[in-house]
This record gives C-alpha cells, sequence and structure tokens, in this order.
C-alpha cells in the first residue's frame, strides 16, 4: 500500500486527514510533490512513521518565491513521475494532483477527495479571481484550458472515490462524472476533552487566509460595531487582510495547535464566513464547547446544528453576519450539546468508515471503478 498527498508545505484540514491515513497505515510510504519539514514541524504537523518520498519539484529553485498558481501545470507531471505500478492498493488525498499517480493495471486506486480543484472548476464562490492581479488573468485562464481536460481524464482512473462531505460528493459528480462515498475527515475531539470551557469575550477564526475563506465581511462588521476578532492562521490574503483589520481586530499569523486549542477554549464563539468544503475547525470548536458562526453553505450545513450548536447565516455580508451575532448572544448555549455533535466526527468514527470503504474498492478489484 502506498499514500499520496498533493504537498506536504501548508498545514490545513487535507493535511489533517492525510496525518490521520498516515497513523492509520503506518507502513505504508508517503508521496507527496514538496515537503517542507521544518515548516511543518513549526506549524504542528506530527512527525510519521513512514518514509516521505518527493518529486523533481522539491529540487525547484523558485519554489518557494513563486505563487502556487504559477507552478500548477507541473503538480500533475510531478506524481506521473513516480512509479507506483508494484502496489495494490493506492490511497491519494487530494485537492489537486495528487490522483494524477501513475499505477499498475493490477493496482486499486482510492482517492480521499478533499475538493476538486476551486482554480479549474469554478468553485472560488464568489471570489478569487476578481482581486487576481490584471497581469495574471490571461495566465490563470490558460491554466484552466490546460489543465482541466488533465485533471478530468485523471480522474476517470480512479477507481474509488471517497468524498469528504455530501457537498463534496456533488461536486465530484458535476466535475467528473463520478459517484462517491462519504466518508467525514477525522477531527481529534479527544484533544479538546480535557479543556475547562472559558468566554473572554472574543471571536475567533482559524483559517488559511485565501480569497474564498470571505474573512472580509467579518473583519468589516466587527470594525463597524467594535466587536474583538483574534484570527489565527497564514495566507496569500494576510497582508490586504491586516491592512482592513481595525482596532478590535487582531491578526496572530501561524499559531501551533497548543495555542489554537487555548483559544478555542476561551473565545465567545468561532466563525465560519466563508463556503467550506468541510470545515474541520467548525468541528474542533464544537468539541472544545463552542457555538459556531457559519454561512449556511457547504459542509457546515452537515455539521453545525442551527440553533442548538450554533448560528447558520444566509449572506456573505457584514449585515447578514451581524444579525446572527445578535441572535447567538441573546441565548445561552449548552457546551454538552456541542461536544456529542462533534464526537460525531471523531478520527475513530474515520478510521473504521476509511476502512470500510477501502474494503469496498478491494474486494470489487482494480478493474472495477464506481
Amino acid at each position: 500500500m502506498a499514500l499520496a498527498h498533493d504537498y506536504l508545505d501548508q498545514y490545513g484540514g487535507g493535511e489533517r486527514t492525510i496525518a490521520a491515513m498516515a497513523r492509520r497505515y503506518p507502513a505504508a510510504p508517503l508521496y507527496t510533490s514538496v515537503y517542507d519539514r521544518d515548516r511543518m514541524r513549526e506549524l504542528g504537523f506530527p512527525e510519521l512513521a513512514q518514509p516521505i518520498v518527493v518529486s523533481f519539484m522539491q529540487r525547484l529553485p523558485l519554489r518557494r518565491r513563486l505563487p502556487r498558481h504559477y507552478l500548477s501545470p507541473l503538480y500533475p507531471f510531478a506524481f506521473r513521475s513516480f512509479d507506483l505500478t508494484a502496489y495494490d492498493l493506492v490511497l491519494s488525498c487530494s485537492t489537486f494532483a495528487a490522483k494524477a499517480v501513475a499505477v499498475g493495471p493490477r493496482t486499486v486506486h482510492v482517492c480521499y477527495c478533499n475538493t476538486p480543484p476551486r482554480f479549474l472548476w469554478g468553485l472560488d464562490s464568489d471570489t478569487a479571481s476578481r482581486d487576481m492581479p490584471s497581469y495574471e488573468r490571461p495566465l490563470a485562464r490558460l491554466a484552466r484550458l490546460l489543465l482541466r481536460p488533465i485533471d478530468h481524464r485523471t480522474a476517470q482512473r480512479v477507481n474509488l472515490f471517497v468524498a469528504n462531505s455530501r457537498n463534496i460528493a456533488e461536486r465530484i459528480r458535476t466535475a467528473y462524472g463520478r459517484e462517491a462515498q462519504v466518508v467525514h475527515p477525522p477531527v481529534d475531539t479527544a484533544r479538546f476533552a480535557t479543556l475547562s470551557s472559558r468566554d473572554d469575550g472574543f471571536l475567533l477564526i482559524v483559517s488559511r487566509l485565501n480569497a474564498y475563506k470571505r474573512i472580509d465581511y467579518v473583519i468589516d462588521a466587527c470594525n463597524a460595531r467594535g466587536l474583538p476578532l483574534v484570527i489565527a492562521g497564514t495566507g496569500p490574503w494576510e497582508r490586504r487582510l491586516r491592512a482592513r483589520a481595525g482596532s478590535t481586530v487582531r491578526m496572530l499569523g501561524a499559531v501551533a495547535d497548543a495555542e489554537v486549542d487555548r483559544l478555542m477554549s476561551s473565545c465567545t464563539a468561532f466563525v465560519l464566513p466563508g463556503e467550506e468544503d468541510f470545515g474541520i475547525a467548525a468541528v474542533e470548536a464544537m468539541a472544545a464547547g463552542k457555538p459556531v458562526l457559519a454561512l449556511r453553505r457547504g459542509g457546515v450545513m452537515e455539521t453545525v446544528v442551527d440553533g442548538v450548536t450554533g448560528v447558520l447565516y444566509d449572506e456573505p455580508t457584514p449585515e447578514s453576519f451581524l444579525r446572527a451575532m445578535d441572535a447567538l448572544t441573546s441565548r445561552r448555549w449548552d457546551v454538552d450539546a456541542a461536544r456529542d455533535r462533534a464526537r460525531g466526527f471523531d478520527t475513530s468514527r474515520f478510521a473504521l468508515e476509511l476502512d470500510r470503504a477501502i474494503s469496498f474498492a478491494v474486494a470489487r478489484g482494480p478493474g472495477a471503478f464506481h
């Protein structure tokens, strides 16, 4: 058995998922395009038992300086350069190119799909390209023109797709014409079980700072009303969000898991302002006993129970967010209800359901596609 993951130079939900897979199958080597070990260790990515095999992209001299989308045409070729034909089973964890691995005729390939690539399939909700510099837009259109057919062909070689939510299963059906089993990603709820819950009076966002995360309008809302907001995370939009932040908004940059735990346990509520594929951080917040304020779109509709473990609102605007904030502060929230809901997405459940999906694919054999 072998594992594959797009890249290991950032730490988000996909990286938490591949870490759980690696711990579940410690004898399986992990293939990835690039691995920044020091940065991943700094961000809290665990040391893994198996070897991590990198592609030719690890040696590119400008890799760390160029935005990822400049290098996007290389990622499928990086994974095709690996020879995985000797393996009986390959499990890829993919948002973009890991599913492009070359496998043999007797290999079963199961792809755990976090989402089809947003930039190829128009899944950036109402954001990204409008803020892209004008000189980059022709390059982005060219990349879509070249890479979308490659991505679609690659998807047809996967024996079984496993989606991280019903939301993503529908995207897989739309983009690839393929059905997918649903296995929600792993959440380490035990990590929060011993935390004492208190309210230090601030709202919390823990997120990659990308355009589609839609953190901008929450900052505007907190600026307008003087609400304390703490934002943990880094990403391409960090500079412009810092410029937008008022005196009550504090941006921490990248933080380790231990600091995330402290913030989760002491915030008033957790905020999820964009359309998430699944939204692991929202479930972590519920595991810490906190209510969630979230946009009523995407994976959060499968996790947060409106009126019981949080408040869902309809539009990504400051006005809609502030109305939801008023609804949240007007009532008391049951810590135990939030924690009970989170336990339904625990790592142990993920491992059992993933084993079941893999067994299904292996029983059908390498010639079967579901």
